[in-house]
């Protein structure tokens, strides 16, 4: 990543891939918080897009950065889920607020 910046990048990736199971996750999606601090201690957090294509791995990136964190890897039908839950509205919640608006 550093040589990647170095090079002229202006963000870099951290690799998840379409399941969120490999690179920084486990084989079973869970987050490999170590090596995602020892990321963050080297390289700015606004340069880096992470992979998340789970919704815990969503959460997770939200509670650790904030709700203007990088995110990549996200399936289309997941763009407004991931947006409610980065102003605050939980999912379950999320269909009345949209029945409220349209009466």
């Amino acid at each position: 990543m550093r040589a990647e910046l170095s090079a002229g990048s202006t963000y870099v990736i951290a690799e998840a891939r379409e399941a969120g199971n490999v690179g920084i996750y486990r084989g079973t999606g869970e987050v490999r918080e170590g090596l995602v601090q020892e990321i963050l201690t080297q390289i700015p957090e606004e340069q880096i897009i992470w992979e998340a294509p789970q919704k815990a791995q969503q959460l997770y990136f939200l509670e650790l950065i904030g709700c203007n964190v990088n995110l990549g890897n996200i399936a289309p039908t997941e763009v407004i889920p991931l947006e409610a839950m980065r102003i605050g509205l939980r999912g379950d919640t999320f269909n009345l607020y949209l029945d409220k608006e349209m009466r």
